[in-house]
């Protein structure tokens, strides 16, 4: 496996985890891997972002690579522009929707998927060769790449007219403020804007990472739904009219049956992750839907949707794919078609979402300072074989190390959920006790 990348390229504190000097390494080695002709390169609001994202572009250029950089950018436009506009390779600055000391580098594949696990371990298996090969590359500025992909968004979702719909909109300080706020303008709803100005130190402050102000602004404002972006713009939460926030797989399992029979969608297939809910699986089977999961992360998802040519696709966190649009998950252009299938369909967000059953689910992320083989450990094993039994087959428990921040991420899902709670709560504690035991013996 990788020792830097993660399930969503790497990630670290910038300056410590993530320095100048890796980020140029890591360019550099991608450049030496692929060899691409041309490079888009992004980034989020990050302070930190200028500084990777020239460490980055250097690396490429003195790696033989033409570097086209289009600035603060939301990650899927990177991922559409280089399919679109024959880039060789895409690399976004951005921790996604970690908190804004953290920064990372997403790379894109010449059809705007991410990479694979064997590419990024071929890139880090590059970090010390030398460079023998053609001259340095060139750095540009790329300042139409906006302009580009607002009239991608404006031809995928043509003339949709939002007239007389109340929207709360959340950029979350990030690179969405840079492009949402003109496009859901242009379809006439009334707009309440939230996090809408590009700032780094506040990225991720508000958005689907924290939700809550969305929710009590839609209330506030007697909205009909809210929409909110991460850092990067590769997911969309929705709330609705009350405020409650409508979770990626009910959303999917509630729309799949129309965009199967409208013809958006040509299997009655649909790709969840791990920690999708049992309820919106039970929905789409009942309706003759096959359901395949893959591990967390929408790489996984996207990459399971092309091998099996699924076209819907995503994770409760808001990462949708829709596949006949994107190859990843674009949160703007999630919002603009679940709009204008809201629109067609005449009906508010929570009449669609409604017959779909979510069962309960408790959640929990424990900090650990040691990810590596702590989930190997027998007392956290014996915790985690105590909580299956304590939910006696009539639920199921998740436990995975996170793949972009220090946590192990604990997931109970079930009818009761007091059980949940205590069946949660000891694997928690047993994680806590073995990452205090592995840091003591680390220490000593």
């Amino acid at each position: 496996m990788p020792k830097f990348f993660g399930t969503d390229g790497v990630r670290g504190k910038a300056g410590e985890e993530l320095t100048v000097d890796l980020a140029l390494a890591l360019a550099r080695a991608a450049a030496l891997t692929f060899r691409p002709k041309k490079v888009l390169l992004a980034r989020d609001t990050r302070l930190s972002g200028p500084a990777l994202s020239a460490a980055c572009a250097a690396g490429l250029a003195s790696g033989g690579a033409n570097v086209f950089d289009a600035g603060v950018l939301p990650s899927p436009a990177v991922s559409h522009l280089v399919a679109r506009e024959k880039f060789d390779l895409g690399l976004v600055i951005s921790a996604s929707h970690n908190p804004p000391e953290d920064n990372g580098l997403k790379f894109y594949n010449p059809v705007g998927l991410k990479l694979s696990v064997e590419d990024e371990e071929m890139v880090e298996g590059a970090l010390g060769l030398d460079h023998v090969g053609p001259s340095f590359g060139a750095i540009h500025a790329f300042l139409a790449a906006r302009e580009k992909y607002l009239g991608l968004l404006r031809s995928l979702v043509k003339g949709l007219g939002l007239s007389g719909t109340k929207i709360v909109l959340d950029c979350a300080f990030g690179a969405t403020a840079t492009v949402a706020p003109e496009i859901f303008g242009e379809s006439g709803a009334e707009l309440y804007l939230l996090g809408a100005e590009p700032d780094g130190a506040r990225i991720n402050a508000s958005g689907a990472a924290a939700p809550s102000l969305l929710s009590r602004t839609v209330r506030e404002v007697s909205a009909d739904l809210g929409i909110a972006f991460d850092g990067d713009g590769d997911r969309a939460l929705f709330v609705d009219a009350t405020g409650a926030i409508v979770e990626g797989d009910q959303l999917m399992a509630a729309l799949a049956p129309y965009l199967f029979a409208w013809g958006e969608i040509e299997k009655k297939a649909v790709v969840f992750t791990v920690l999708a809910n049992l309820g919106a699986e039970a929905y789409l089977r009942e309706r003759g839907f096959a359901v395949l999961r893959v591990p967390v992360g929408d790489r996984f998802v996207a990459w399971a949707m092309r091998e099996n040519e699924i076209d819907l696709g995503g994770e409760p966190s808001g990462h949708i794919v829709f596949r006949r649009y994107t190859a990843t998950g674009d949160g703007i252009l999630t919002g603009l078609l679940v709009l204008s299938y809201l629109r067609q369909l005449g009906k508010s967000l929570r009449e669609l979402v409604s017959p779909v059953p979510m069962y309960p689910q408790v959640r929990k992320d424990v900090p650990v300072a040691n990810q590596e083989g702590i989930l190997a450990q027998k007392d956290v094993q014996t915790a985690i074989a105590e909580a299956e039994q304590i939910l006696s087959g009539k639920g199921r428990i998740v436990v995975r190390p996170s793949g972009t921040q220090p946590l192990v991420r604990i997931m109970a899902e079930g009818p009761e959920e007091k059980i949940l709670r205590e069946a949660v709560e000891r694997v928690a504690e047993a994680v806590r006790r073995a990452d205090q035991l592995i840091s003591g013996s680390t220490a000593a």
